[in-house]
């Protein structure tokens, strides 16, 4: 399934897709549900989840895209922001470490926690005054469905709803403006350094989330081209290491890193300029589309 927010009419709503241009109304459905996914799953991970096959099964009327406004998958209601945190994993593409010059990581690399501030979807970004060296990293993100702490590997993947595409904006010229880890902080964390497709595809609907194809390209040009199947560390042990140092909680998102072919990877460096497009596509997943201003 595909779950996803939408706002019509001033009202913020959960959505169930039917397909490429039909949604039905998760609330008119099921009023007793919350109007986020985030409280949804606070509440109760498989209540959401059997309610959303119930509204799929039912002949609830549907509702065009083109007639609401499609919001990131997870936010408040009213104010667009997340609820709880967005976790950047890094240098988990062998590839991507290469040519970044840092070294192949033992342990899954936990760079930064971005702020709720950068939560977007597809459309249009300003490029904020403080970078004149903006990049782009396509990643998978995965949406955690359940309280999770100290979990095992052979466990990890229960505690996952499913997956959005993600854009791991970053400021590689901040990078050097702190010290430490704070570098990745300041770097990866101005608004809408975060953009997510629209879609919670969740995770039935993946046969193997590590064997899929994943790309970015700027304005037509693909430049990162590599498959998730190359991830150093996979899902269970990334989750499980985050788990083991603090407390996962539904709806925070985990980034699991990008590819090579970054626009620091290029000699000299390709960074975004103002009106490039940037096409994120990850498959069986979703397409994020932003163009930079």
């Amino acid at each position: 399934m595909h779950i996803l927010q939408f706002s019509q009419a001033g009202r913020h709503s959960i959505g169930v897709r039917v397909d490429d241009t039909n949604i039905i109304n998760l609330n008119d459905f099921s009023p007793d549900l919350p109007a986020d996914v985030c409280s949804a799953l606070c509440l109760d991970h498989n209540n959401l989840l059997t309610e959303a096959v119930r509204c799929l099964d039912s002949a609830a009327e549907k509702i065009s895209v083109n007639d609401v406004t499609l919001l990131p998958p997870i936010t408040k209601p009213g104010n667009n922001l997340l609820h709880h945190v967005i976790i950047v994993v890094g240098l988990n593409y062998k590839d991507h470490c290469v040519e970044v010059k840092e070294e192949i990581p033992t342990n899954p690399v936990v760079l930064c926690a971005k702020f709720s501030s950068c939560v977007t979807t597809s459309g249009e970004i300003p490029i904020p005054s403080a970078t004149k060296c903006l990049d782009y990293e396509c990643e998978l993100a995965v949406v955690v469905a359940k309280k999770a702490r100290n979990v095992k590997e052979e466990n990890a993947m229960e505690y996952v709803f499913g997956y959005t595409a993600a854009n791991d904006v970053s400021a590689r010229d901040l990078m050097g403006r702190t010290k430490n880890a704070a570098r990745f902080l300041l770097s990866k964390s101005l608004d809408n350094f975060c953009p997510l497709s629209s879609d919670i595809v969740t995770k039935d609907e993946v046969e193997d989330v590590h064997n899929l194809n994943i790309s970015s390209k700027v304005n037509g040009e693909v430049r990162q081209k590599s498959n998730t199947n190359q991830m150093i560390f996979k899902i269970p042990q990334i989750i499980s290491f985050l788990s083991g140092c603090f407390t996962l909680l539904p709806g925070d998102i985990i980034l699991t890193g990008t590819p090579g072919g970054t626009g620091k990877g290029f000699n000299p460096p390709k960074y975004l300029q103002s009106g490039d497009m940037v096409t994120i596509e990850l498959q069986n997943i979703g397409t994020l589309t932003n163009t930079f201003l």
